[in-house]
């Protein structure tokens, strides 16, 4: 596997992957929903009540299907609660917008568990939350419980068939009536080609009717039941989940653990603040000129992008890797990255010197230096790393080093940090194989708990002297991170940059 591909696996798949398994589906055909003539047919379902939102006068109510999990659980989408200062639970009802509701429950915010990695601004996506009564429901022939899916259940037979339950509207008529439709899915191998990548925590339950489409507004939060089994085997997202027509569920499976403690699911770690990766920059490459991924992006738009990371050295120095820059005739360097003081300067080709040992096919000195015609302005966000000593050697298995990067936790690219040691040369070589040359190289473990790496350039700096010992340079999912030594290169990293046209062509 090629850098390239490892960095897109990464953004798309690695990170979807522990709640993706095969859980993405579309349907083969929806069913006219049918009214639902009792409660007794779906005492399990409830409906969602939110109310304006205080500081916004344009927003309207928010109706939502949810389902019953006990006396004191309602599962639904968490955009149905999102930014609510309360919501009321109604159940027992056909018309879910009725006024006389014989059970309707005010909660208030703060019983709200939201799934830790939503986010309002990525649409369906870990789309699930969590409300707990605080006066029990009172079951009866119209109010009951269902079951979930057991976590080692699996939607892979294409001739079972689903149900799905909301109170959405028809052609955007009212009242809100609860309904339901019947649909077969459709596996992951059969599924269009229109499916967006970014989605596959979804599956769908087939395609619009005449009579309106799949997924309306009401509908949202809405239980999808396995007809085999009886149990929630998903739950509808949102009507902005619809592909071609087709509706986006999301699987039910990779949330029990969330379902039955929210709390067990830790919050993604926060970004570094700006003081914090004052020595970190990104730079940004055009892809049509990123000539050491020409195979990866024949076809890309022209308007595409490829961020790599970078490290300040000085008010005129900025490190990066040497594949990132290679045959460009110009990037743009940011710096104050995390900050909305952000400021992106064009460098030109005359400006980058890439280590002469360099070679596009390989990864040994494969740094490169950038000369700024303007040196930076340091401020509190803005600042340097110091180098290492020359004679400065990584041979202590027990030193902690500090890894600074972009990286991926579900879904979510941000700036961190974490602490690790780094390997010895011989392990490497045994983990990576060919790929490693243990002469010139190294490696380390990345801790999962923070995310994986999607950009390289970042540096690694010692916890003992606080100065700049690596920088990282290369990744495949599931292997060692390798990362350049810095002392070895010091005369070259020093040197007076050298006055001569430095494209290099492949």
């Amino acid at each position: 596997m090629n850098l390239l591909h490892g960095l897109f696996s990464v953004l798309f798949i690695v990170e979807f992957s522990e709640l993706q398994g095969k859980h993405g589906f579309f349907s083969q055909a929806l069913l006219k929903g049918e009214v639902i003539e009792t409660m007794s047919q779906a005492k399990f379902v409830a409906g969602i009540h939110a109310p304006n939102h205080p500081n916004d006068a344009r927003r309207k109510t928010r109706i939502c299907t949810a389902f019953i999990l006990s006396k004191t659980e309602i599962i639904t989408n968490a955009h149905c609660v999102y930014d609510a200062p309360y919501v009321y639970v109604v159940a027992g009802a056909k018309v879910v917008s009725d006024a006389n509701q014989k059970i309707k429950i005010k909660v208030e915010k703060e019983n709200f568990a939201c799934h830790p990695y939503y986010n309002y601004l990525i649409v369906g996506a870990f789309d699930i939350v969590k409300i707990t009564l605080k006066t029990p429901l009172e079951f009866s022939d119209t109010v009951g419980s269902i079951e979930l899916v057991d976590k080692d259940y699996k939607l892979n037979d294409p001739s079972e068939v689903v149900t799905a339950y909301g109170y959405g509207v028809l052609n955007n008529i009212g009242p809100l009536i609860l309904r339901r439709c019947d649909a077969n899915y459709m596996s992951d191998v059969e599924r269009p080609n229109t499916f967006n990548i970014s989605q596959t925590l979804y599956f769908t339950t087939g395609e619009a009717t005449n009579d309106g489409e799949i997924i309306t507004p009401g509908d949202s939060g809405g239980p999808v039941v396995s007809k085999t089994n009886g149990k929630i085997v998903g739950i509808t997202t949102s009507i902005n989940g619809t592909i071609g027509g087709r509706g986006a569920f999301l699987p039910i499976t990779p949330f029990l653990d969330f379902i039955r403690d929210p709390k067990s699911v830790k919050p993604i770690p926060p970004p570094l603040k700006p003081n914090e990766a004052k020595f970190i920059a990104d730079i940004m490459v055009p892809g049509k000129f990123l000539t050491a991924y020409k195979n990866d992006l024949a076809d890309v738009d022209e308007n595409f992008q490829l961020k790599f990371n970078a490290i300040i050295l000085s008010e005129t120095e900025i490190l990066t890797c040497a594949k990132s820059v290679l045959g460009a005739p110009y990037v743009y360097v940011t710096v104050n990255k995390l900050s909305s003081n952000a400021k992106e300067i064009k460098v030109t080709e005359d400006q980058i010197e890439i280590h002469e040992k360099y070679a596009s096919s390989g990864m040994t000195f494969g740094i490169a230096k950038i000369t700024l015609q303007e040196p930076l302005e340091f401020n509190d966000n803005v600042g340097k790393i110091h180098l290492v000593d020359k004679d400065y050697k990584m041979n202590d298995p027990s030193e902690m080093v500090t890894v600074y990067g972009d990286m991926i936790m579900h879904g979510t690219m941000r700036t961190r940090r974490y602490d690790t040691k780094y390997l010895d040369g011989t392990i490497c070589k045994s983990k990576l194989g060919a790929v490693f040359d243990a002469n010139h190289l190294m490696c380390y473990i990345l801790d999962e708990s923070m995310g994986t790496p999607f950009t390289f350039g970042g540096p690694m700096i010692s916890k003992k002297n606080n100065k700049l010992v690596g920088m990282t340079i290369f990744h495949l999912p599931g292997k060692p991170i390798i990362f350049q030594p810095i002392a070895p290169l010091l005369d070259w990293i020093r040197k007076p940059k050298v006055r001569r046209h430095q494209r290099r062509r492949i």
